[in-house]
This record gives C-alpha cells, structure tokens and sequence, in this order.
C-alpha cells in the first residue's frame, strides 16, 4: 500500500500537485555542503532516495552509490536521470526501512526525509536495520523534517483540498526520537535544529521548514 501512495506521488498522480514538495530538482543544501567538505566516505546508501537528485551529487563527487526506495516511479526517474549523466549508480527498488539483503556494506548513509515518515514503533528498527548494513565506524547524516515543519505542510494541503486524515499520520519529531532510535549501537556525533527546502502545495516558490539534522556513528 505504501508504494501505490508514492508511485501516485512520483508519477504527479496525487492531489498534491505534478511533484512531491521534497523533490527540488536538486539535493538539499546540507548535503551539498556536507560533500563539498569531503564528510562523506567510501561507499554510500542512499535510504529512500526518491528521484536520485541527492545520489546523483555524490556519484559526481566520485563516491559509489546505492539508492534504495520503495517506488518504483522514483526509482525509474532516477535511472533515466544517472543514465542521462553516465553516472553508475546503482539503484533499487526496495524498502530502505528494513534494508533487507545488506550487511557490513556502506561506510556513509545519507537519509534525506525517510526517518520522518518511518512509524514511531519501527523507528529504532529502522536504525538496527541501518546499523546492520553498515560497516564499523560508518557515519549516518540525516535531515528529517521535525513537529515544527508539520503545521506548515498540512496547511498547504488543506489548501489543496486534501482531506487531513491522509496526512495526520506525520510524525511530530522531536531530537530525542533521533536520539532514542539511534541509542543502541550508534555514538551521536551531531543533533540539532536545521532547514529543509521544499515547494509547498499551491505555492509558487520555494521555502524552507523546521528540520532536526543528526550525524551518527556505528560502534
């Protein structure tokens, strides 16, 4: 059930428009910061990497790529964008929430907007799942939108017409969510309030919401 949602997201089959509010055309600052400084290492898994726009910035970057997502759409729209670039980039369909199949493989991860839609009783199963498909000593970078941002992504909703119920499942992150899932194998590096860019539904430009970014470490 899950993929049909987003596949109708990607394929701009849903009532919030031609194209998720989170896919920019673009990776997110962050990011592009992040690989700018040369934080990101050795072999990287994108987790729900939609369209591929933050995997394809770290392939230019040199490093080899995974991305992981359970839509098939997106995943299309990825390839047809790496395959544009002549980047190898591997990416596959799959739910980047269990990661099943992956073990000691990545030595960075980079989440962009999965964790905050991963359901509170399976958000420390995601992080064992992340823990699993990472090497020893490997780092997670994350930005997830937090409690803050929900007010601002529901109103532009509602002004589209979708009913609240479709969306009154959004976490209401708070740091110690990020913290707690992350307690158990994992040192925390980095956890703190940031932004994320996004084009609401109905609104002609771009804008930025409250966002929790975390850095975190496999023991």
């Amino acid at each position: 059930m899950r993929a049909l949602v987003y596949d109708a997201i990607y394929a701009g089959r849903s009532p919030i428009g031609a194209r998720a509010p989170w896919d920019i055309g673009r990776a997110q600052p962050v990011f592009t910061d992040l690989a700018a400084r040369h934080r990101i290492t050795g072999d990287v898994l994108d987790a729900g990497c939609g369209t591929g726009e933050l995997a394809l910035l770290l392939a230019r970057h040199g490093h080899a790529v995974t991305g992981v997502d359970l839509s098939a759409v997106a995943i299309e729209q990825a390839r047809a964008k790496a395959t544009e670039d002549g980047l190898p980039i591997e990416f596959v369909v799959g739910d980047a929430l269990t990661l099943p199949g992956y073990r000691d493989r990545f030595d960075t991860v980079v989440d962009c907007g999965l964790f905050d839609v991963c359901p509170r009783p399976a958000q420390a199963a995601y992080a064992a799942a992340v823990h699993r498909a990472c090497r020893t000593g490997a780092t997670v970078f994350m930005l997830e939108l937090s409690a803050a941002a929900t007010g601002s992504v529901l109103a532009g909703f509602a002004q589209l017409g979708v009913p609240p119920r479709a969306f009154e499942q959004l976490p209401q992150l708070v740091p110690a969510d990020l913290a707690a899932a992350f307690a158990d194998g994992w040192q925390t590096l980095t956890l703190t309030e940031s932004a994320m860019t996004v084009r609401l539904p109905g609104a002609a430009e771009e804008t930025t919401v409250p966002a929790i970014y975390g850095e975190f470490r496999k023991k």
